[in-house]
């Protein structure tokens, strides 16, 4: 995890946030990326613009610390009366030069500084962050907490026993990875620039990645009929209410391509929900509810927070499947009851995740993993033509994680449907309006049909439409 913030932010994301920080930079100074670094670029009177280090890593918190650095270099630029006294002043307040080392902090001290920076800092979702909310306690938990509670609590920080906490996750994996670069975060917040150096050189890459399971549209619809009982009998001890329910979540999961939570902050299942800025979503089980989009929220029925804040998802109907909706029985909400029993705030923060987990081990899934049905909505999306920027948006990550992270979802199985049952885009609306013109020409009975037709296709006004004709 050396170039992220914490484990919740992939890369790419990284990126996106890169680019908005960019833009609140003042005029003069901009923010440049090299290598796991950000650099101030900004010329004087007497040499051109140029890159300069300004000691802050590619991190949130060197972006946000990099900016500060840039408002300060704009200032002194702006007022300044000697430009050797300017390099002075950038190397002691920029670049950090000079500046005693903090030795005789405690760990515990230290990890004090580090927890109150964690709380007074917006989540990735620019959320300010509550201590009482157990997704942000387990947030700071798998991030900092489980890494740095192998530290000896009253020992002033040392390299040694930094060692000794990386050292008790295995090399070459993510864990290793989030290891390092907690403990970056906690030698970069007392300056001990010293034990970073040598921090940095480790190696972090990982190279050892659990399996990632995928499914067919044909396996999860076999494997429902069996979990439901239409295929299989199912003995009398079995909850079938409680099956459908999960079922659905399940098929929601195949259709929005959500993560598994986030089927229960949908905000428009029952009725229709008004967003922030007017706009009214029509509630999913209303049958003249032709789109069927739904509005994901930031918060679950359990008060956890939603990975990537609200958003509005669409469905991914695969041209094979055009009745998926009626199959899956979409539009008769059917959401799980069960509710945690612990008070722990991990156990809390991943109970729909752990529950759903086991309810496919217990029913005989042909996966576990619950990803593998967002990333077969996603194949689904492909299939259907829906462009790639639209699909990412909708799922709610990144075009990038697109790129690269659910395409190594593919299976043989899903190549050759995406090569042989995918819809190929739909031609130009001049072409169309064409060959539209060539049906009234033979038939007037067909204009206001055709014009409601291509209105619906190419999302334009079929007055307007029908005047072309």
């Amino acid at each position: 995890m050396s170039k992220k913030y914490n484990h919740e932010i992939g890369y790419e994301s990284l990126l996106a946030d890169f680019e908005l920080y960019k833009k609140q930079t003042p005029r003069g100074v901009s923010l440049a990326k090299k290598k796991s670094g950000i650099y101030l670029q900004f010329k004087t009177p007497n040499k051109a613009r140029s890159q300069y280090n300004c000691n802050c890593p590619f991190t949130i918190d060197g972006m946000r610390d990099a900016v500060g650095k840039a408002r300060l270099v704009g200032e002194k630029l702006a007022s300044m009366t000697s430009e050797t006294e300017f390099w002075e002043w950038f190397k002691k307040e920029v670049q950090e030069e000079n500046q005693l080392i903090n030795d005789v902090l405690t760990f515990g001290e230290t990890i004090q500084k580090v927890e109150n920076d964690f709380w007074s800092r917006p989540s990735r979702t620019k959320r300010k962050r509550d201590k009482s909310s157990s997704s942000d306690i387990a947030s700071w938990q798998r991030t900092y907490g489980c890494f740095y509670k192998h530290l000896p609590e009253y020992k002033t920080v040392n390299l040694t026993d930094i060692q000794k906490a990386i050292n008790k996750q295995t090399r070459d994996t993510r864990s290793y990875k989030y290891a390092v670069s907690a403990m970056k975060k906690l030698v970069r917040t007392i300056n001990r620039s010293d034990i970073l150096g040598v921090l940095d050189e480790l190696n972090t890459t990982q190279t050892e990645n659990a399996e990632l399971q995928t499914i067919t549209l044909e396996d999860f619809l076999a494997w429902k009929n069996e979990a439901l009982g239409v295929t299989v009998q199912l003995d009398g001890r079995h909850n079938l209410e409680g099956r459908k329910a999960w079922v659905w979540t399940f098929s929601m999961q195949v259709v929005y391509g959500l993560r598994v939570g986030e089927t229960f902050a949908i905000k428009n299942l029952f009725e229709s929900y008004v967003t922030k800025d007017g706009v009214n979503i029509p509630a999913l089980n209303d049958p003249s509810n032709t789109s069927n989009l739904i509005y994901i929220g930031d918060k679950t029925n359990l008060g956890t927070t939603v990975k990537t804040g609200s958003r509005i998802a669409r469905p991914s109907i695969p041209p094979r499947y055009p009745n998926l909706i009626e199959i899956l029985d979409i539009k008769n909400p059917m959401l799980p009851s069960n509710k945690p029993t612990s008070k722990n705030h991990k156990n809390i923060s991943d109970f729909y995740a752990n529950t759903a987990r086991m309810r496919l081990r217990n029913w005989n899934a042909p996966v576990t993993q619950t990803h593998a049905f967002r990333h077969l909505a996603n194949i689904n999306g492909i299939q259907a033509g829906i462009p790639q920027e639209v699909r990412a948006q909708s799922l709610g990550h990144t075009v990038q994680m697109n790129e690269s992270v659910y395409k190594k979802r593919q299976s043989t199985q899903t190549t050759i449907d995406l090569l042989l049952n995918s819809n190929s885009n739909a031609i130009d609306f001049v072409t169309a309006l064409g060959e539209a013109k060539k049906l009234v020409t033979e038939d007037e009975l067909n204009r206001d049909i055709v014009a409601r037709l291509l209105s619906i296709i190419y999302q334009k006004d079929s007055k307007v439409i029908s005047e072309l004709l």
